[in-house]
């Protein structure tokens, strides 16, 4: 596997984690009550979940050989 295969992989295993956090950061700020750290949690959310999507495409092609050149 190349580097950048694995650089991929790397990113996409943590903003996995991350998305599973922020579940359950916007849960401890509803449940104190604090609407405004729950809609940044949430922000902060789908931004991360629009990245892993793009970062999930980007590791197909690379593992196609059609970024990247294939080499590590």
């Amino acid at each position: 596997m190349s580097d950048l295969a694995y650089d991929w992989i790397t990113l996409i295993q943590n903003k996995a984690q991350a998305l599973m956090a922020y579940d359950q950061y916007i849960k401890d700020a509803e449940g104190a009550g604090s609407p405004e750290c729950a809609a940044f949690f949430r922000k902060v959310h789908d931004a991360d979940k629009a990245q892993l999507a793009e970062a999930k495409q980007h590791l197909v092609k690379v593992l196609q050989g059609s970024m990247g050149g294939g080499k590590g």
